[in-house]
Formats: structure tokens, sequence, C-alpha cells
């Protein structure tokens, strides 16, 4: 089982996670006890474990040294916990698209590191923006599946830099770009699926929203043939507890193979990982 969202979460990081005012939307859908508590890789772990996941991929700054400390910090944890490395800082002025190019290549020669994440609300960056651009290729040169946040976010921040229909461009210029849409894309989901159904290569999470409220449309095409193994389970563990978004997932109205899928079957297959035991 694989968990695509989690997050290791100390005092300091979670007080200067977003600016107070942006922060304020977030705290109203998730509590005030996530910001200024301590989630460590230990903490992780044990909640993986309390919930039987097998792998959780922890969101870490993409900038250096901080994929490389956490790494060094928990080489006990290296088969449990691999890293998604977000990408949070083409709005700086200049941007400095070089050096996200390299620091790509850099990270794909770590073997925990399997993803990449942009979450373009954070920057107020459209996904499709030509800053982005350099990194995208880097990331379909060397297979490095790609998250990017979709949807309308928690946070209160505008919502149009990551809207899905953005999504069309980038498929378009970067065919063997492999595509994870995170955050569920609500509320375009029925678009979301059309775009699925037309690049085989974009896929979709529910991280940080629960089952218990995923789109009847988008749930029906999951256990098809057609959408079998195309979203993919999540978590952002602890906003979300995994414990708690994984009991809602089993509740889903999905045949054995298509719950195996969801749960982390399909998951592997994108990142390259050996195959899971829902």
């Amino acid at each position: 089982m694989i968990d695509l969202w989690v997050n290791v979460i100390g005092p300091r990081a979670s007080r200067q996670w977003l600016p107070a005012e942006e922060r304020a939307g977030a705290n109203a859908l998730f509590g005030d006890d996530l910001f200024g508590a301590e989630h460590t890789p230990d903490d992780l772990v044990a909640s993986l474990d309390d919930a039987g996941v097998d792998v959780g991929l922890v969101t870490l700054p993409f900038r250096s040294p901080a994929v490389e400390e956490f790494l060094d910090a928990t080489p006990a944890h290296a088969s449990r916990l691999l890293v998604a490395a977000a990408v949070n800082e083409p709005g700086r002025r200049p941007p400095r698209p070089k050096r996200q190019v390299e620091r790509v290549r850099e990270l794909a020669e770590l073997p925990r590191v399997t993803l990449i994440r942009v979450t373009p609300f954070l920057d107020q960056v459209p996904l499709d923006d030509a800053r982005y651009y350099p990194l995208y290729a880097a990331c379909e040169e060397l297979g490095l599946p790609v998250s990017i946040n979709v949807g309308v976010p928690g946070p209160r921040a505008e919502s149009d830099c990551q809207h899905p229909r953005r999504l069309e461009r980038v498929l378009v210029d970067f065919p063997e770009l492999t595509v994870i849409g995170a955050h569920m894309g609500h509320p375009y989901e029925s678009l979301l699926v059309t775009y699925m159904m037309k690049w085989d290569r974009l896929f979709l999470s529910n991280s940080a929203y629960l089952a218990d409220y995923m789109d009847e449309g988008l749930v029906r095409f999951m256990n098809s043939s057609r959408g079998r193994g195309r979203v993919l389970f999540a978590s952002d563990h602890p906003v979300l507890p995994v414990g708690r978004a994984l009991e809602s997932a089993r509740k889903l109205p999905l045949d054995e193979e298509a719950m195996a899928e969801f749960l982390g079957n399909s998951a592997a297959r994108v990142l390259g990982l050996g195959s899971t035991n829902p």
C-alpha cells in the first residue's frame, strides 16, 4: 500500500507554511492543531504502521539541502519513506529555471526521490507558465513523474493558476511526461476524467480529500476498465490523518482489482517501485 502524499512537519516549518492571512483558510478546514505541532519521521512511520501502509512519499522542499538532510537522517526508514520534492520557487524575481533543472538532475541521482511536485497557488504561477517548462522538460527526459496541484485550494488564495484546463497545454507539449493531478481537482472532476481518457500518462490523486466526498462519476470511472488505476491514494498526513483517509478509501464501491490499483498497485508502477499488497 502506498500513500502518495505525507508530511514531516516541525514546529518552525508549520508556523511558516503560509502567511497568517492565507493560512486562515487552511486552519478553518483542518484545525489549529496542525500549525505549531511536531510530526517527526518516527511519528510518521508509526502512523503508517497503524494504518497498514507500506510506503509514504514525504513532501520536502525542492531546494538544497532539505532533501539530502532528510535522507541522511532517516536511513532506517529508507524502504518506507520516499521523497517527493516540492518546487515553489518559480515566482522569484528573477526566475531561475536553469538552477531548477540542475536541481532536478541532482535529485534524480538520489534513489529515494521518486516524484517532483508543483504547487502553483503558493507562488501564484500558472501551472502552464513558461517558467515551469524547463523543469517539465527535465523530468520528461529523466522519467521523473510530476505531481501538480489542481483545483480550488483550501487556503485563501486565487485558484486560476491551477485550474485543470491548464493541464491540456502541458500534456500536449510534453507527451512523455507522467503527470499526477494532486489534491483531487475539485470541483472539476468530470473535466479531469475526460483528460485521463485522452492522455494515458495523466493520473489523479485524492490527497487532502477524504474519499467520502469523492465525485460519484469519478468513482464509477475508477471502477471501469478505462479508469482502473488512474486515481491514486494519498492522505496528506497529518493534515488528513492517514488512518482516517484509508478507512474512508476502503468504503468506496470498487471491485477488488480497482481497490488494489487505487491503494498502491498503480502508484508502484507509476513510481517504478515493486508491487504492493493492499
